[in-house]
């Protein structure tokens, strides 16, 4: 990891004493923060590399209402998730946006349209009250069904005499899902929190005879500094980044988990098609061979194509190991073409493959995959003889990870020497999101900023900092310069790059390319790009050229090889372009 040499800017003036010490910085780690911090906790973060890098990076960028849980009438499930959509598009209304499903009918009685109604029918009772505190460009419509002829014009791909028509149901979509963790954690740290990325944990600070929690030893990986913060709680949200999962690192949990560690690699491809106007699920069909593995898969709409997964791969136990194989590419590309041979996808287009670990329940009877386990686990270290005060949380859906923050305070709050005050975060605005109506905000921001900036820029920013635009916007009256659009890009202004690096704790180039920024998350940005963006993050943090050229590198390294493949020095690192 290179070490910048300004790496203290970053990080805040930790305290002796905290109530809760969260370990991991994904979507998790995140919603904790902010629900113990707006209850009254005094709270740190710390993760080992970026917040939202890991596992929470690789999403469909659905947020599901839960009618998959009707299959197996699991209404209190379907609640919960309905609820938590309904938050998500309450407090991060520029981040999550209603989403338009739909699914093929077959003939096939528990697939047919008669099926499929009475499924979206019980799902729209159920979810009665999912528009409470929305504003009318965030309401989720009912369900209804499809023709045939209607379903051939969204998919006309699509060909397949059992067909009959589709069924039609509404979700939510993340349209920035790096952004919607940084949301979370931008709103603990204005309430108080102290967040620190690049920050690692290497040891537990325990009491006489080790029963008691005490605080942790951690390191500032780019600087090298060692930290020692003392807490009543320690939660260990780093997923299958654990400490526990380490041969070579100290036992946050003592193995107190009664599952086993196994773990399967979920994937999903970011592909450069345009596959359909909304999310669709579609039937694989692999008739003979090794990949007779036919499943649905889901496409969502995201950015200039689509997203398809997901997939279960084995996996071969080494967190940082975030590689699929030829074999595995070839095999997903292979069922995406099965399903809409009309398609013809290959490698070439596929921009990203998202990829993320998870905790395995069981394999799949249809495909033998390893399948994740369907619920989260909270894990209480002195249930099983080991320090009070230490606890894991295994999550395993984006979608509920805040009402799972609720249920880990209710977890230790016998740990806590402070009362816990009630839980407001189902209806604050989080980081961006304190807007009431979308549309008139919108419609506000371009007549006051109309002069400055386009309707595509704008809308990009709204999109991406909801309310916080305008303090962009101020970067770019006060200068000029940062109004420009940033080479290599056709939207994106300088004044956006200040901000960022200004504000939301950026450390690296890959930090501002793939996750406070959209520049680089559908696919590789055009050279000149990189090339402004690294010299223009290097004259912020006092970067040299070997600093510059490691972190194009890195970089590149999140992007395929077929992607990637460029000569590295094909990327100009001077600082003519600043």
């Amino acid at each position: 990891m290179h070490k910048p040499d300004n790496t203290h800017s970053r990080l805040p003036a930790f305290k002796e004493q905290y109530d809760l010490i969260i370990i991991g910085g994904g979507i998790y780690g995140a919603t904790l923060a902010w629900e113990a911090t707006s209850r009254g906790l005094s709270v740190v973060l710390l993760e080992k590399s970026d917040f939202g890098s890991g596992t929470s990076a690789n999403s469909l960028k659905v947020i599901h209402g839960g009618i998959r849980y009707l299959q197996d009438l699991n209404f209190a499930r379907t609640r919960e998730s309905i609820r938590e959509r309904r938050a998500l598009l309450r407090i991060a209304p520029h981040l999550v946006k209603p989403m338009e499903c739909v699914m093929p009918t077959y003939r096939q009685l528990s697939k047919s349209r008669l099926a499929l109604w009475g499924g979206t029918t019980l799902y729209d009772m159920l979810a009665y009250d999912r528009n409470e505190g929305l504003d009318a460009t965030h309401s989720i419509p009912a369900g209804s069904l499809l023709s045939l002829k209607a379903l051939q014009s969204i998919l006309p791909d699509l060909h397949d005499d059992t067909i009959t028509g589709g069924a039609r149901w509404y979700d939510a979509q993340a349209t920035n899902s790096e952004r919607l963790v940084l949301a979370f954690l931008m709103s603990a740290k204005a309430q108080g929190a102290h967040i620190g990325n690049y920050v690692e944990v290497k040891a537990l600070l325990y009491g006489q005879e080790q029963k008691q929690i005490k605080g942790v030893v951690a390191e500032d990986v780019l600087s090298g500094e060692s930290l020692t913060l003392k807490g009543s709680v320690v939660v260990d949200c780093s997923g299958p980044w654990t400490m526990a999962e380490s041969d070579n690192a100290p036992d946050l949990t003592g193995n107190v988990s009664p599952q086993t560690s196994r773990k399967t690699r979920a994937v999903n491809l970011v592909v450069n098609r345009k596959i359909a106007p909304c999310a669709v699920g579609v039937k694989t069909r692999i008739v003979e061979g090794p990949d007779n593995t036919n499943r649905l898969l889901f496409i969502t709409p995201w950015r200039e194509g689509s997203i398809v997964g997901t997939w279960y791969f084995e996996d071969n136990g080494q967190p940082e190991d975030q590689a699929i194989t030829d074999k595995e590419l070839a095999s997903c590309i292979a069922q995406v073409n099965s399903a809409l041979p009309a398609l013809n996808l290959c490698q070439a287009d596929v921009t990203r493959v998202h990829l993320g670990r998870l905790p395995v329940e069981a394999n799949s009877p249809k495909t033998g995959e390893p399948q994740p386990q369907k619920n989260f686990q909270i894990i209480s270290a002195a249930e099983h003889g080991r320090a009070k005060g230490l606890f894991q949380v295994q999550g395993v859906k984006y979608t509920t990870a805040r009402d799972v923050a609720k249920c880990v305070l209710d977890a230790v709050s016998a740990s806590l020497s402070v009362p816990l005050q009630p839980s407001a975060t189902h209806k604050t605005p989080l980081y961006g999101g304190d807007i009431i109506d979308s549309a008139a905000f919108l419609a506000q921001c371009q007549q006051r900023y109309r002069a400055q900036l386009s309707t595509e820029t704008l809308n990009n920013l709204v999109n991406n900092y909801g309310s916080k635009v305008d303090d962009i916007v101020r970067y770019a009256i006060a200068d000029p310069l940062l109004a420009e659009i940033v080479p290599g890009t056709q939207h994106m202004i300088k004044a956006e790059l200040r901000y960022v690096i200004d504000h939301e704790m950026v450390c690296t180039l890959s930090d501002l390319v793939l996750r406070r920024t959209e520049l680089g998350s559908f696919a590789i940005p055009k050279d000149e790009a990189i090339s402004y963006c690294v010299d223009f993050l290097a004259d912020a943090l006092g970067w040299d050229q070997a600093l510059k050229v490691n972190n194009v590198q890195e970089l590149r390294d999140n992007y395929p090889v077929w992607v990637s493949a460029r000569q590295p020095d094909s990327v100009d690192v001077g600082n003519d372009n600043i």
